[in-house]
């Protein structure tokens, strides 16, 4: 078989045989670098993760809005004093008088609850949101593992393959020196192994970056080992049950619903500002002792005559949020089927691939 040939399909073939490239390495003892599981870190991803300690905090935020959205406004304590001919006359007349009163204002039925509900809906999407951005890291993560396990491998068999063209290149240099061997085979030894050389080179520079970006990932300079040895796992799933989980599990497609909903509820809250509020108030008024004292009991309305620049705005400015927000979520359900259908095929011509070496080529190379 050609050498260049050779050498792709040892590459192509790394995720099915490390575990037996490898498996002498793998015994204890051997002064090999301690292996770094996927799950460890997992679990730091979620702990010290920016993006996901953002969106976390995010949501805890979010959760506070309801009940401050959905409590009525802080009454009001008045104290007066009504002084006749001075500020602080005392009580010379039935006028004068000093008082003190409570006011509460009272939105429009409905409102608050309004609110409350639509602040919860936002907390709702804020949760999703932190849901995906968790799944989306992990993913990333794993991804990011999988390419060290690989260039990892890779560094391994083209350490070994260097190794033994390097015995080549001695053996064909010791035939040449007695006479056995023709230079043209030195040569080409030599070039063999510059070139496995300056691949190393190069793989030992993509495993650093990867490395790297693992420790991005985990916002710590943490130690890493080696990767642990990854095992095929078939794909169970038809396109059918996968479509159908993006729609009823995706969190970043419930957290869109969650924003529909609550920018619909923010119509309604919207139109219901056309109602009035009113304010109630009970004053307490104590005069001289000569005098009676007064109770003074009021009640107010707002007046919404300003709701063409106020409320009406108000209205089309909500109308128009649920817009975006319903675009935004067919936007992201049609990404997210876009993303399904792309990974689902390319995971099915993976296993295809897989099989075509194992029942095909290797059989046939041996």
């Amino acid at each position: 078989m050609p050498s260049r040939f050779r050498m792709v399909l040892i590459f192509l073939l790394v995720p099915l045989f490390g575990t037996n490239v490898s498996a002498q390495a793998s015994q204890p003892g051997q002064g090999q670098a301690p292996v770094t599981e996927l799950r460890e870190l997992l679990g730091q991803l979620v702990a010290n993760n920016p993006d996901i300690l953002a969106a976390k905090y995010r949501f805890e935020a979010a959760t506070k809005r309801p009940p401050q959205v959905s409590t009525l406004p802080e009454p009001k304590l008045a104290l007066v004093n009504f002084g006749v001919g001075q500020p602080f006359s005392g009580f010379v007349n039935e006028f004068a008088y000093r008082a003190i009163g409570v006011s509460q204002e009272i939105p429009f039925p409905g409102k608050l609850e309004l609110a409350g509900e639509e602040a919860q809906r936002e907390a709702d999407s804020d949760r999703e949101n932190y849901r995906s951005i968790v799944l989306e890291k992990t993913s990333q993560l794993k991804a990011v593992y999988y390419d060290w396990y690989s260039v990892t491998k890779a560094i391994e068999i083209t350490s070994k393959n260097r190794d033994l063209l390097d015995r080549f290149e001695q053996i064909a240099r010791a035939r040449y020196s007695v006479g056995k061997g023709i230079q043209p085979d030195v040569l080409k030894a030599q070039v063999e192994v510059s070139g496995l050389a300056q691949q190393l080179e190069m793989l030992q520079q993509k495993k650093s970056i990867i490395e790297a970006r693992i420790r991005s990932f985990l916002n710590s300079e943490v130690p890493l080992g080696r990767p642990s040895e990854i095992q095929q796992s078939p794909m169970p799933l038809q396109l059918e049950s996968v479509l159908q989980m993006v729609e009823t599990r995706s969190p970043r497609l419930q957290a869109s619903r969650a924003m529909v909903q609550s920018r619909a509820v923010g119509i309604d809250r919207a139109r219901r500002e056309y109602r009035p509020d009113f304010n109630f108030s009970f004053q307490f008024q104590k005069t001289g002792p000569a005098f009676h004292d007064y109770y003074l009991a009021m009640a107010e309305i707002k007046l919404p005559v300003y709701f063409s620049r106020k409320q009406r705005l108000g209205v089309e400015e909500a109308e128009a949020r649920f817009q975006e927000a319903r675009q935004n979520y067919q936007a992201n359900r049609q990404d997210l089927v876009f993303e399904a259908k792309d990974k689902y095929f390319t995971a099915m011509t993976s296993e295809k691939l897989l099989a075509l070496f194992q029942s095909g080529i290797i059989p046939q190379s041996s």
